[in-house]
């Protein structure tokens, strides 16, 4: 019986390349560079499986090429990168990884909302650089976390995971989606509400949704100025779901006392008229903005639950069951 062929990316940890292999012929790029789509193609096109990563765009014309491609695996959470409807067309099966960075993609949204609230970076760039002569009664003053009101749009696994956190700094939360979870509300002590009420009452906002047509910009001039004067943002999603552009502008205005992301617009690439690189106007407020290169999922562990992860969503499909990571 003939073995699937599935062709990986990406570099990936060797154990879900070896969970693949013992079941597949594979075609692995173990490279961190991104292939052309020309060199994607070249590569895929005789594979009825792919192991695909956040830089790759599978739209209609890699699909065009790759004609006995039945399965698209991502190693990832997200699937924007996917045009799933072209593939459910097709009939081909995407998964994605439901849970496999959930506790540390929650591990970095703690960390960049204290880091822009309480100056971290900019304190150890003074220690550093100096002159620093010790303790200061005014220096690099922040904003208190614990007892203030934290809003969570989008209270999905990742969304619970840092309600769980941050109910250990005593903060009042408040969540908006599409849905209300009651069991959520009673164990973490939420509150549910529009995104409306939740942007006017709550000190910070951290954005936790999937990129789709209905929360591109979800955050933007409009829903910034509804926001407490001084109150801080933070996106840990994708980059798109904010309008970076005003961001930049409530920051210079003052409306915002701060904004961390680990995303940003440039990196959405089916999304319109996204910017080639992070603007220059965002990048501009070294003093109010904390930003990471897309590390949510930046810890060895994380990556090896994703690679484990991301070979048994696939291997499940070629088997023809349908994956717990199943998108269509």
């Amino acid at each position: 019986m003939n073995r699937p062929k599935v062709f990986i990316s990406h570099w990936m940890p060797n154990m879900g390349v070896e969970i693949i292999q013992q079941y597949c012929e594979i075609d692995y790029y173990d490279g961190t560079i991104p292939l052309s789509k020309e060199e994607f193609i070249s590569r895929a096109k005789d594979a009825d499986a792919l192991v695909i990563f956040v830089p790759d765009v599978i739209d209609a014309e890699i699909l065009d090429h790759c004609p006995r491609v039945k399965v698209i695996s991502s190693f990832g959470r997200g699937y924007d990168n996917i045009d799933v409807e072209e593939c459910t067309k097709r009939g081909i099966l995407v998964t994605v990884n439901p849970n496999a960075l959930t506790d540390s993609t929650a591990d970095l949204a703690i960390g960049l909302l204290l880091a822009v609230s309480r100056n971290i970076l900019l304190g150890d760039q003074h220690v550093r650089t100096g002159p620093f002569s010790g303790w200061h009664a005014t220096n690099l003053l922040g904003r208190d976390f614990h007892h203030s009101r934290l809003g969570i749009i989008g209270m999905g696994l990742i969304g619970e995971a840092i309600a769980e956190r941050a109910k250990g700094f005593g903060v009042e939360m408040w969540y908006t989606d599409v849905q209300s979870f009651p069991e959520k509300e009673a164990r973490l002590g939420l509150r549910y509400t529009d995104l409306n009420h939740l942007l006017e009452v709550c000190d910070f906002v951290i954005v936790v949704v999937n990129l789709t047509e209905q929360t591109y910009h979800l955050i933007g001039e409009e829903q910034i100025k509804k926001m407490k004067t001084g109150s801080y943002l933070i996106n840990i999603s994708r980059g798109s779901t904010v309008d970076e552009a005003a961001v930049s502008q409530a920051l210079q205005e003052g409306l915002l006392g701060g904004y961390a992301a680990d995303v940003f617009e440039f990196e959405d690439p089916l999304t319109p008229h996204r910017p080639e690189f992070i603007s220059e106007d965002l990048l501009s407020h070294p003093s109010k903005t904390v930003f990471t290169p897309h590390i949510g999922t930046g810890t060895i562990e994380a990556r090896e639950q994703l690679a484990y992860s991301t070979a048994h969503q696939l291997l499940a499909a070629l088997r023809g069951e349908k994956p717990t990571g199943a998108v269509n």
